[in-house]
C-alpha cells in the first residue's frame, strides 16, 4: 500500500490555534493506566439512554445552564459544532425528523458511551460515541473527546475508522459518528489465527501508524485490543483518544503522559515521563509490543499489579519466552530501551516483517525440496524438482543456509545419475568446478568424456576403413557389371548373327527343295506321258 506523501511537518495547528491546546483530562492514574473498553447491556427502554445521553429528568435549561458555566471561548468553540437531533429509533416522544436514530449499547469506557445507530438521511449503519454528561464541565475532556474525533477524521486511511461527523445532540451532549465494523478485536482472535494471517494484520497496521506519522501524529496506545478486525477483512486502528500531534507531547505532564497507554505495552521513555525522548519511535515499540504478543502470546510486560507492570515497562523488562525465532528478535529490536537503537521508522519495522515472510516461504519451499531430494530411486524428474525448489527459495531469500546446501547436493546427486546413466553433458552442466564438493564427480566425467572421445574416434577410423573398402566393392562391382553388360551385348549380337544364318539356310533349303521338285516334275513328265491311254 502506498504511502501518502503529507507534510509531516505542519500538524493540525487550526485545532490548537481555535481551541487552545488540546490535552486529555487529568484523570487519577489508577483509572487511566489500565484504560480498557467495557460493554453494556443493550437498552430495553430508551430511558436506559439517560445517563449516556443527557438527563431527561433535568429540563433543557438545565443543559443550557451548564453550558453557560464554560468559560467564554470554549462556550463558543462548544456553540460553532453543529447540533444534530439524536434520539433512540423507539422513543416516542423524540424530535422528528432525527438525524441519527440510536439503537443498543455496544460499549462503555472510561469517558464515554458508544452506540449503534443509523444516519437517517441514507440510512446507514453507524456507531455513536457520546462524552459522558459529567465530562462536560470539563473544558480538557470534551477538548479531549473532539480532538479525538478530530485527529481519526483527518487521518484517511482504508485502515484507520471513518469519521463521519462531529456534533451536540439538541441537549447538548458531545458525540463523534463513526462508521460502524461489526467484527471482533484482535485481542480476541489472535490466538487461534495462523502466524501468517496474524504478521497480514499487523503489516496492514503499521500501514495505518505510518500514515497517521507522516501526518504528525503518534497513536501512543496501540495494542492488539485496539485492532478491529471487520467480519469482511477490514483491518481498522481504533480508539486514537489518545493520540497527539508531535509538538504538543513534550508539554504534557508526568500524569497525562501516563494515561498515553497501557503498561503492559508502554514504552519505557513514557514509563519514566523522559519527555524529549517520545517520537514516531514510541509508537515503533508499541507495535513492536503487540508484535511480540500475537507471535508469543505474552504481553511484553507484566507484574503482580498494574503499578509493578509499570515499573517492569519503566525499566523495560520484557517476558521470557521458550523459543527466540527472527520474529521475536524484530519485536526485541523495535522494543529498545533506547529510541535510537529501534527501527527508525514504522516502515523500517514493516520492511523487516516483509523479509521475514519472504525468507518464511523460502524456508518452506527449502522443506519441499528437501522432500523431494530424499525421495527413492534418484530419479530426473525428483532431482529436477528438488533443484527447482532449492533455487526458488534462493531467489526469495539469498542467505537462506539449506536453501544454498540443497542445491549444492541435488546438483551433485543429479549428477551422479547422469553419469550412471551415461548422460555425461548433462551431468557436467549440474557441476560446479568451483565447488570442491563437486570435484570428484566432475572428474569421473571428464575421464569418462574422455573415454568416449577415444572410442568415438576408433568407431570414426573404423568406419572410414569400412568407407574405403565399400566404395571400392562399389567400383568393383560396377565394373563386372558393365563388364556383363558388354558381354551380353556381343552374345547378343550374336545370337542375332546366328538367327540370321539360320534364317538363310532355310531359305536356301526351302529353294533347293522347291528346285528339286520342279526337276523331279520335269524327268518324270515324259514318263507319265507314255503311260497315258492313247
Amino acid at each position: 500500500m502506498t504511502r501518502r506523501n503529507h507534510d509531516a511537518k505542519k500538524p493540525h495547528k487550526d485545532l490548537n490555534d481555535r481551541w487552545g491546546k488540546l490535552l486529555p483530562p487529568d484523570v487519577p492514574a489508577d483509572k487511566t493506566i489500565s484504560r480498557k473498553s467495557g460493554s453494556g447491556r443493550p437498552p430495553q427502554t430508551s430511558s436506559d439512554f439517560s445517563n449516556a445521553l443527557s438527563d431527561r429528568e433535568k429540563p433543557a435549561a438545565q443543559s443550557l445552564s451548564r453550558r453557560r458555566s464554560m468559560t467564554d471561548s470554549f462556550a463558543q468553540w462548544f456553540k460553532d459544532l453543529p447540533e444534530y437531533r439524536v434520539a433512540f429509533a423507539d422513543d416516542v416522544n423524540s424530535p422528528s425528523p432525527l438525524n441519527f436514530r440510536l439503537q443498543e449499547k455496544l460499549g462503555e469506557g472510561g469517558m464515554g458511551a458508544v452506540y449503534a445507530g443509523v444516519q437517517s438521511s441514507i440510512g446507514r449503519n453507524i456507531a455513536v460515541k457520546f462524552l459522558k454528561p459529567e465530562l462536560l464541565e470539563d473544558q480538557a475532556a470534551a477538548r479531549h473527546f473532539i480532538f479525538e474525533g478530530q485527529i481519526t477524521g483527518r487521518l484517511d486511511h482504508p485502515n484507520i475508522l471513518p469519521v463521519i461527523d462531529i456534533g451536540r445532540t439538541q441537549n447538548g451532549d458531545l458525540f463523534i459518528a463513526m462508521k460502524r465494523i461489526t467484527g471482533s478485536r484482535w485481542d480476541q482472535t489472535f490466538m487461534q489465527k495462523r502466524p501468517r494471517e496474524n504478521l497480514d494484520i499487523f503489516l496492514r497496521a503499521c500501514d495505518a501508524i505510518a500514515y497517521a506519522h507522516s501526518r504528525g501524529i503518534i497513536h501512543r496506545d496501540l495494542k492488539p485490543e485496539n485492532v478491529m478486525l471487520g467480519e469482511f477483512g477490514e483491518i481498522i486502528i481504533t480508539d486514537w483518544g489518545l493520540a497527539v500531534a508531535l509538538d504538543t507531547v513534550r508539554d504534557q505532564s508526568c500524569a497525562e503522559q501516563l494515561q498515553a497507554g497501557t503498561p503492559a505495552y508502554m514504552a519505557p521513555e513514557v514509563a519514566r515521563c523522559e519527555f524529549a525522548a517520545i517520537s514516531e519511535r514510541t509508537d515503533v515499540y508499541l507495535l513492536g509490543a503487540t508484535l511480540f504478543e500475537v507471535w508469543t502470546g505474552k504481553a511484553p510486560h507484566t507484574g503482580k499489579d498494574v503499578y509493578a507492570c509499570l515499573e517492569a515497562a519503566a525499566g523495560n523488562v520484557i517476558q521470557s519466552v521458550d523459543k527466540v525465532d527472527e520474529i521475536v528478535e524484530i519485536a526485541h529490536r523495535a522494543m529498545a530501551t533506547d529510541p535510537a537503537a529501534r527501527y527508525s521508522s514504522v516502515l523500517e519495522l514493516q520492511k523487516a516483517v516483509q523479509e521475514y515472510l519472504q525468507h518464511s516461504e523460502s524456508l518452506s519451499l527449502t522443506h519441499s525440496a528437501r522432500a523431494e531430494y530424499e525421495k527413492p530411486g534418484n530419479s530426473y524428474s525428483d532431482l529436477s524438482r528438488a533443484l527447482a525448489l532449492f533455487e526458488e527459495a534462493l531467489k526469495l531469500w539469498n542467505e537462506n543456509p539449506e536453501a544454498r546446501r540443497g542445491v549444492s547436493q541435488t546438483r551433485l546427486r543429479f549428477a551422479a545419475a547422469a553419469l550412471a546413466r551415461r548422460d555425461l553433458n548433462l551431468g557436467e552442466s549440474l557441476l560446479l568446478p568451483d565447488n570442491p564438493e563437486h570435484q570428484e564427480v566432475l572428474q569421473k566425467i571428464r575421464e569418462a568424456q574422455v573415454v568416449r572421445k577415444n572410442r568415438i574416434r576408433r568407431l570414426q577410423d573404423v568406419s572410414f576403413v569400412f568407407m574405403g573398402f565399400a566404395v571400392s566393392v562399389f567400383f568393383i562391382i560396377l565394373n563386372i557389371k558393365s563388364t556383363l553388360e558388354s558381354e551380353r551385348d556381343i552374345a547378343n549380337a550374336s545370337f542375332q548373327a546366328l538367327r540370321f544364318e539360320k534364317s538363310a539356310l532355310l531359305s536356301e533349303r526351302d529353294d533347293a527343295l522347291n528346285q528339286l521338285a520342279s526337276e523331279r516334275e520335269h524327268l518324270l513328265r515324259p514318263f507319265f506321258q507314255t503311260l497315258q491311254p492313247r
